[in-house]
């Protein structure tokens, strides 16, 4: 019988249990924070994603990379993988460019959930995500040849950062068999798996789960905070800019953005910022950063809302850039202890100036700069 590990995590809204598999560091993996939203009290929050901590694009990658090296080498092809938005994201398209960096023969592409409408995209597929602040995704296709690749594939990767119970995992799996009616087999990926594997029987085809720690949660809810109450407009879908990332309807290979060279000084501390779904060029960012000397960390914009304590020491209120509506929040600016920091955006809105007012009121005024980034068709 494998080792157990157990912690249990007391939050303002509730306890969290945890039984590790084996001995696991479980702190280099994530911490923990109370969700903003009475339908999920808890938050598994990833120090190795870029998100809502600061991570280093070398753990990014080894993320990615310890993922992809996971999955079968020999799925059958076409395949599809698909990333999670907003939060795994970049993880699927890293995931994503490295499986196919190690199998470049194989038939696969790589699409991703969507919280924002893709102007001439077809949707070929929606599901519902019912324990989220935005409980809709969105998948969409840029083109007939994308979409002959979808209807003829045989395997399905669903890559995200987290499984608490797995039936996000169902509700995508379940919402995509008409749009690949010759699916046989699913990998299910993930950073952290709680789930137990008790969802596979539930799961529509035959279901290889796949993640770096797994393990089982008891989630015990306490009387959560009124201030948990979600905002108006969380679930409202935003639209992507004309030259937006094309991951939202569609890549035969990873991508990178058409943008300027990043000028840094030797050793300079660069926060990288992404800005909801658009989180793989900051990576990408990060990482040219680092070949310049400097030292890297790369976190999100995100509508994910959370609690001030644990995980979360600071929490910055922004704007969508992408005209939602919805209310969007930058945590823990400062870990990283920044000199500079770089937005990676795909439309200029008024991003840099919320940063700057963020940053003033946490008494850090931080150089801000914002990256405009551009992606022609076909990249």
């Amino acid at each position: 019988m494998p080792a157990l590990n157990k912690a249990q995590i007391e939050l303002p809204t509730g306890t969290l249990d945890l039984v590790i598999d084996g001995i696991i560091d479980l702190d280099s993996y994530c911490g923990f924070a109370a969700r903003a939203n009475p339908k999920r009290g808890f938050l598994i929050v990833s120090k190795v994603l870029g998100r809502h901590l600061p991570a280093s694009p070398t753990e990014m990658r080894g993320t990615m990379d310890a993922l992809a090296n996971k999955l079968p080498g020999d799925l059958i092809g076409p395949a599809v993988i698909l990333g999670m938005a907003e939060t795994a994201t970049a993880l699927g398209q890293g995931v994503f460019a490295a499986y196919q960096k190690a199998h470049p023969f194989k038939d696969i592409i790589y699409l991703q959930s969507s919280r924002q409408i893709v102007e001439g995209a077809e949707l070929i597929s929606c599901f519902e995500e019912g324990h989220s602040h935005a409980t809709t995704h969105l998948i969409q296709v840029g083109d007939r040849a994308l979409r002959d690749t979808v209807r003829a594939a045989r395997t399905l990767v669903i890559v995200d950062d987290e499984c608490s119970t797995g039936r996000t995992y169902v509700a995508v799996a379940k919402a995509m068999l008409e749009a690949m009616p010759n699916l046989e087999s699913i990998v299910t990926c993930c950073i952290t798996d709680w789930s137990g594997g008790h969802y596979i029987d539930d799961m529509p085809r035959r279901t290889l789960p796949v993640s770096l720690i797994s393990g089982s949660m008891t989630w015990s809810a306490g009387e959560a905070p009124t201030s948990v109450a979600l905002a108006s407009g969380s679930n409202v879908a935003g639209r992507a800019p004309k030259n937006g990332m094309k991951s939202r309807s569609g890549l035969t290979k990873p991508e990178q953005a058409t943008r300027p060279e990043i000028e840094v000084k030797f050793g300079e501390r660069m926060l990288v910022l992404g800005e909801g779904e658009h989180s793989y060029e900051a990576l990408l960012v990060a990482e040219e950063v680092e070949r310049k000397g400097g030292v890297a960390a790369v976190q999100c914009i995100t509508r994910s809302p959370a609690l001030l304590g644990w995980a979360m020491e600071t929490k910055s209120c922004f704007s969508d850039s992408y005209g939602s509506g919805a209310p969007c929040f930058l945590y823990n600016v400062l870990k990283h202890q920044p000199d500079r920091i770089v937005i990676v955006a795909e439309q200029l809105a008024s991003q840099a100036e919320e940063a700057r007012t963020a940053l003033q009121e946490l008494g850090s005024p931080i150089s801000v700069d914002i990256v405009l980034c551009s992606y022609a068709k076909g990249e």
